[in-house]
């Protein structure tokens, strides 16, 4: 039997560069040929600034999955896990008007200084059609 989807990944990007402020991304937009989202994860170049001082309400397709004030730590991995165990599944998220937003928060802590700020990734695992 043929297979008639694959696995993609789509990665959004967004910088950091305020303390205590909210940031929303805009004009995020899924493939047309997504099926569904399976599985999302946090990066930085930064992973620190991301563990201590990020939460975000995120929203898949007009579906909110992470309500106002999810922490961050709870979708970022380190680096010694395998590369495709790092994203927290979602099951078969359906794609919707195939919008991604993601309202992400700021907030000080003594352990992440901001200085020079740090850059935010939301990298989804996509079934997309062929």
């Amino acid at each position: 039997m043929e297979n008639k989807t694959r696995e993609v990944r789509k990665t959004f990007t967004f910088h950091i560069d305020e303390a205590n402020k909210p940031y929303t991304p805009v004009k995020w937009e899924l493939p047309k040929k997504t099926a569904f989202v399976k599985g999302l994860q946090l990066t930085s170049d930064f992973p620190n600034k991301l563990y201590y001082r990020g939460s975000q309400r995120i929203e898949i397709g007009g579906d909110e999955l992470f309500p106002e004030g999810f922490d961050s730590k709870i979708l970022i991995s380190s680096i010694s896990v395998a590369p495709r165990e790092r994203f927290f599944d979602l099951g078969e998220v359906q794609p919707g008007d195939l919008s991604v937003k993601v309202r992400y928060e700021d907030k000080d802590h003594e352990r992440a200084v901001l200085g020079n700020g740090y850059q935010v990734s939301v990298v989804l695992l996509l079934e997309e059609e062929i």
